[in-house]
């Protein structure tokens, strides 16, 4: 896939996440011990051979730039072509809900009419898959396609987050025929904000949002164009996160846990790369007790978890009792703690004998840099 490129847009929904996003856009949020969002889309991108992407990026940028530095993991760090940081439109704090904004890939215009690739994949970088892509193209150019959307037929959404799906009327021969923003419609399928088609048609379209002053690309062109051009609907039958919300980040960061979903994501079509960062591996003491858990290098264990995550260098003290949560990196847990269907941000320190509850629904959110109670 040399001739297609790349944009991994910007998600404006950081609201969604609450906690999670004070401090790094939504492409940045950990995910599944040692990952960050983004790193989903990106190694399906460079497992299918294209080597020219663009990441659109709001102003809480620092822990992304951090992340990817000069795309090595990814085989992007190349004279020709490679990884660029894009700055979105009015830097993409604006406060509007744009599923896809144009308007962020017209402000970086001359990077797109400096490329030479002939097709461009536009995707979210919220978006849980192992994806082989040129199958994509495959389909794209078997149905002499203007435009393709990678769809799910049996995806669900939470329900906090059906309003922020795509919905697709598909005929039975993959034609798409409406576009519904928001509006879940029977045996209508889900997009899932990929979008494959010629650079030179979103050129085209780019100039035709420009003189009417809309970009909206889901909510105020496709449902326009779905008439007009032929679009079709291509049939992810694979794993899918559509990671929309804080709890649908909690949810999909627990199914990591069935193996089955582990296996497919991470051992799948093509490898999901990562940010290497060396370190021992995860110690367990005489005093822990490990059920189901996934604890990443440099944790140190003494305590009962239990159908949990923990990134790295996460320490859990003795008596502690940890049960379907997620703890990010440098997290410390006293003594005796009590923790169940919790997300810990970063560097936050939960002192001897605290509780916080939550549970599958609303897990407890704390943000970053904290301490909680006396001390240890």
């Amino acid at each position: 896939m040399r001739n297609v490129m790349g944009i991994i847009h910007h998600i404006k929904d950081e609201a969604a996440f609450r906690e999670i996003t004070k401090y790094r856009c939504v492409a940045a949020i950990p995910f599944g011990g040692k990952y960050r969002l983004v790193d989903f889309p990106l190694s399906n991108m460079t497992n299918a051979g294209i080597s020219n992407i663009g990441i659109i990026t709001s102003l809480k940028m620092r822990s992304l730039i951090d992340h990817l530095g000069t795309g090595k993991e990814w085989g992007l760090d190349r004279k020709r072509d490679g990884l660029f940081i894009l700055p979105a439109a009015s830097g993409g704090n604006e406060k509007n809900r744009r599923r896809l904004d144009l308007e962020d890939i017209y402000v970086n215009l001359d990077y797109l009419e400096n490329s030479q690739q002939e097709y461009v994949l536009l995707t979210g970088s919220n978006i849980v898959c192992n994806l082989d892509l040129t199958k994509v193209l495959a389909f794209h150019r078997q149905k002499n396609a203007d435009l393709t959307v990678v769809c799910s037929e049996d995806y669900q959404f939470l329900p906090q987050d059906v309003a922020r799906g795509v919905y697709l009327q598909k005929e039975k021969e993959g034609r798409i025929s409406a576009v519904s923003p928001g509006k879940p419609h029977k045996n209508s399928v889900i997009s899932m904000d990929m979008y494959l088609l010629k650079r030179s048609f979103l050129l085209q379209l780019l100039e035709e949002c420009a003189s009417l002053a809309k970009w909206d690309f889901v909510g105020e062109v496709l449902p326009v164009k779905v008439k007009k051009i032929k679009m079709y609907g291509y049939v992810h039958q694979g794993y899918l996160g559509l990671v929309n919300s804080w709890q649908s980040l909690y949810k999909h960061q627990m199914e990591l846990l069935n193996p089955e979903v582990w296996r497919e994501l991470f051992w799948g079509k093509g490898l999901i790369h990562t940010k290497l960062k060396d370190g021992p591996p995860a110690r367990y003491y005489e005093t822990s007790e490990i059920k189901n858990v996934f604890a990443t290098s440099g944790c140190l264990i003494e305590g009962n978890v239990k159908n949990s995550i923990l990134f790295r260098k996460v320490k859990v003290g003795r008596g502690a009792v940890i049960h379907n949560s997620i703890l990010l990196p440098k997290v410390e847990i006293g003594e005796d703690v009590v923790l169940d269907g919790v997300i810990i941000d970063k560097n936050v320190q939960i002192k001897k004998g605290m509780q916080l509850i939550g549970n599958n629904e609303n897990p407890v959110i704390i943000e970053k840099n904290q301490e909680i109670g006396g001390g240890f």
